[in-house]
């Protein structure tokens, strides 16, 4: 951590809003203070992405890459995992 210094400015940009973080030392049954929290509703994203894709078709292909990719990078992990484990019963064996 840098120390503050009296030439530094403030930009007036929040990194994180804290607000509707509880106290540490409140108990979970407590209730919530509503004081600072600013309940605004999110903005809903929009992505350019979605508009090309419209046919069924073409979102079908599109989540099936995608189960496909998420299945592959699973099977590697298991795949990884299963010969360290195969390595680690070799050599304790």
């Amino acid at each position: 951590m840098s120390k503050r210094t009296p030439d530094m400015e403030d930009d007036n940009y929040t990194i994180a809003d804290m607000s509707g973080v509880r106290d540490a030392r409140q108990p979970l049954w407590a209730p919530r203070s509503t004081r600072g929290a600013k309940t605004m509703a999110p903005e809903p994203l929009q992505s350019d992405f979605a508009e090309e894709l419209q046919s069924p078709e073409e979102r079908l292909m599109v989540i099936l890459g995608v189960l496909r990719g998420a299945l592959s990078i699973g099977m590697v992990y298991i795949v990884v995992f299963g010969l360290v484990i195969a390595a680690m019963v070799l050599l304790w064996t």
